[in-house]
């Protein structure tokens, strides 16, 4: 039966110490028995465990958290934190126990075989942020002087890196707006480009009506030409149908052939005209 505590000597608490300081505590069972601990301390109001009582099982392990709490310093009180220990007791539960633990540490253990082991608190301040002047030998420290021109450079590099920025944003605003004026020339040159090709536009529109008058113009021309021909055609062999009609005919006969023929003329021409349109 064994437990066997992980740190076995000292419980180190590290500050600053105006709030919470935790540290842990593992336990650990290498034995083949149940075993039942409880946690004590010399100053009860000044810590806070959890647990602070279980059971752990054959080769089982628990962790433990001891928080110690804030003290308000006053004038003239001693700091007693040397003085606090801690007691870890733990002893072999019995199989036939099935309650819990608070109740199990509340019996009377003088018949079982109660272990426990001891803890010093140890204490270990906050070291304040200032540069030892003198070494181990006497001698100044040599990093001090090496801190403060590193302190010097660094400031020196935020004060480039400033400048640096400022640089940047003064170019970046100038272009822009060049980049504003261009986009707005640019604007201008395309809307007085728009007018110009708007003409352009109505120009070939004008262009291409007064081509199709000019086609068709023409086509009426050709049309009336063509019936010109056929009527000055008709008309000549009308003619000559006439003088052979008077050659070889009577008079009476061939007046009534010329009415005929001149009215036979006009309707075809009419006829013609108007199948042309």
């Amino acid at each position: 039966m064994t437990l066997e505590l992980i740190p076995n000597g000292d419980l180190v608490f590290k500050g600053p110490f105006n709030a919470v300081s935790i540290t842990a505590l593992k336990l650990s069972n290498s034995g083949n028995e149940r075993l039942a601990y409880k946690i004590k301390t010399t100053a009860p109001k000044r810590y806070c465990v959890k647990p602070n009582s279980g059971f752990l099982d054959a080769h089982s392990t628990a962790s433990v958290q001891v928080m110690l709490q804030p003290q308000a310093t006053t004038t003239g009180q001693q700091d007693d934190r040397n003085k606090h220990k801690f007691m870890v007791q733990w002893v072999a539960v019995p199989d036939s126990y099935s309650d819990d633990v608070d109740n199990f540490w509340k019996q009377d253990l003088t018949k079982l075989n109660v272990h426990d082991s001891k803890l010093k608190c140890v204490f270990a301040d906050e070291a304040p942020a200032a540069v030892v002047p003198n070494d181990s030998h006497g001698n100044k420290d040599i990093d001090a002087p090496i801190a403060r021109a590193t302190e010097s450079t660094n400031v020196n590099d935020n004060r480039t890196q400033q400048q640096n920025n400022k640089t940047d944003h003064s170019t970046t605003s100038n272009f822009n707006q060049r980049s504003v004026t261009n986009t707005s020339r640019d604007t201008n040159i395309a809307q007085s480009q728009n007018p110009v090709r708007q003409q352009d536009t109505g120009d070939d529109s004008s262009k291409s009506r007064l081509k199709q008058e000019f086609d068709r113009l023409k086509d009426e021309n050709e049309s009336l030409k063509v019936c010109m021909i056929h009527f000055v055609c008709r008309i000549l062999f009308s003619l000559i149908l006439y003088a052979i009609d008077f050659v070889f005919l009577r008079k009476e006969q061939c007046l009534s052939f010329m009415i005929y023929l001149c009215a036979s003329l006009s309707l075809s021409l009419i006829s013609s005209m108007i199948s042309n349109k």
